[in-house]
């Protein structure tokens, strides 16, 4: 038998390899692929250790991916993240590209678009400072008592914050602490007010303590005519007048039940020979807690010639 010659083979084989390649990468129902938009978080990395930002950052942008249809329960937002590397960031306003390397995706997925592709950001330099604490107090001592002394422990605070804000502070308040109709010492734990975007540094305890000293409310009361003694003198002396006013100030608790007689007042004439003197006042022994105010009128003094036997 006589074989029939073909025509043009190596067109005919051509198309035949042509025909497997395109079967082999044709897309079949189960490699179809699909276009997903997803929201994904942002995170924001290598911020200099001088600076924060005080522009509002966006949590979130659009990333469009090409995934394969019978891949695409597989394909979770949660996979995906940005990283917004700040490592240039510089005071003031500055733009960063978002640039495809920098969004994390799963391998079974292509990233076909981002949006937004830019984001402007805003920083500001930080420092630290050292701040005092103020107690804050709601209400007041009992009828006749007094704040005498106020402790905070620790006394001050290190922290740090955006230099615009710490250059208004001069000092920091703690929460108000209660102390309506108290009478006596307090000691309470309180917590310290922090203005937003402060921070402390040290200490930095959970809690402050304050501790708070009780008295007498202070008050001013005026003696007249107070005798005056004449002590330890040679010779024969007289005194004019013989009596001073006196307004002392102590606290209410000790001067309510004073009397002129509690005051001792004397004149020391040792030493003093026969002549004239004049004093603004005489010595005079007083409670450590009272202080005097005012004494008048001043002494003139005689020391006779006459010797006392």
């Amino acid at each position: 038998m006589k074989l029939k010659r073909i025509k043009n083979p190596f067109q005919k084989l051509l198309s035949v390899v042509l025909a497997v390649v395109i079967w082999i990468f044709a897309p079949s129902p189960n490699k179809e692929v699909t276009e997903v938009k997803f929201f994904v978080p942002v995170s924001y990395v290598n911020l200099p250790k001088n600076l924060e930002i005080v522009s509002d950052p966006i949590q979130s942008i659009s990333v469009s991916v090409e995934v394969a249809k019978n891949e695409l329960a597989k394909v979770h937002p949660s996979l995906f993240q940005v990283a917004v590397n700040l490592e240039e960031a510089v005071s003031g306003e500055k733009e960063f590209e978002i640039a495809r390397n920098a969004v994390s995706a799963p391998n079974n997925s292509r990233i076909l678009a981002i949006e937004p592709k830019q984001l402007s950001l805003s920083f500001e330099e930080v420092k630290e400072k050292e701040l005092p604490i103020k107690p804050v107090f709601l209400g007041e001592p009992a009828k006749g008592y007094v704040l005498e002394q106020v402790t905070m422990i620790p006394s001050s605070i290190r922290v740090k914050g955006l230099v615009s804000s710490l250059n208004k502070l001069e000092l920091l308040t703690t929460k108000a602490i209660e102390i309506d109709g108290i009478k006596s010492d307090l000691e309470m734990f309180t917590n310290v007010s922090f203005p937003e975007r402060v921070a402390p540094i040290e200490p930095r305890p959970e809690n402050y303590i304050v501790q708070i000293t009780v008295g007498s409310e202070p008050i001013v009361m005026l003696f007249k005519n107070i005798p005056i003694g004449v002590i330890k003198y040679n010779y024969q002396a007289s005194i004019n007048p013989d009596t001073f006013n006196m307004s002392v100030r102590g606290p209410r608790s000790l001067l309510e039940n004073f009397k002129k007689q509690d005051i001792q007042a004397f004149i020391d004439l040792e030493g003093k020979k026969p002549g004239n003197y004049k004093l603004d006042k005489p010595e005079i022994r007083l409670p450590s807690e009272v202080q005097i105010q005012a004494i008048w009128p001043p002494i003139d003094i005689w020391v006779k010639t006459q010797r006392i036997n």
